[in-house]
């Protein structure tokens, strides 16, 4: 556990880059294996090919944190999001998507760092708002990010999905 809390004290969170794509697959594909081992088929692990990690930087600000080299988390940033957010989409707001904290730094309160890091580049950008969506059905997830202290929305459905949105205002 030593090593994980240096490991957490040295977290350096930068703009993902090519040399980076082999850690985030690493990344994903961990945390769509332990969802699924939980019964929540949120993701494919065998989606997460290194196209599609370059499709997915190509589209949008992706982030990875790193410790001496180990990738511990990441997630991407996108400025509109009118597939979920429809008519609320607003250019005042920054859309967090895919925040993933290693399992191995689990615990650590990682995933709120990633958080609070992502809402202060959202700020800097200008922007009002801090949103993110999550699976409705996954009840941990949700009291997760109402404890990070994004207020609900309201739940959108498509075609065999369902996400309830959340978001924080930014002074």
């Amino acid at each position: 556990m030593a090593a994980a809390n240096d490991a957490a004290r040295s977290l350096v969170i930068q703009r993902a880059a090519s040399e980076h794509i082999a850690l985030l697959q690493e990344l994903y594909v961990e945390a769509a294996r332990w969802r699924a081992g939980r019964g929540i088929t949120l993701w494919d692990e065998h989606a997460f090919t290194a196209a599609y990690i370059e499709r997915f930087m190509r589209e949008k600000e992706v982030f990875i944190a790193l410790a001496d080299g180990d990738g511990i988390g990441c997630f991407a940033i996108q400025w509109s999001d009118p597939e979920i957010w429809r008519e609320l989409d607003h250019e005042a707001a920054g859309y967090l998507h895919r925040l993933v904290v290693s399992r191995k730094y689990g615990g650590m309160r990682l995933g709120y760092r990633l958080l609070e890091w992502a809402e202060e580049y959202v700020k800097s950008q200008g922007k009002r708002f801090f949103r993110l969506d999550c699976m409705a059905e996954n009840k941990g997830l949700n009291q997760y990010y109402a404890e990070a202290g994004f207020a609900f929305v309201r739940t959108a459905a498509g075609e065999g999905w369902s996400a309830n949105l959340y978001e924080k205002k930014l002074r």
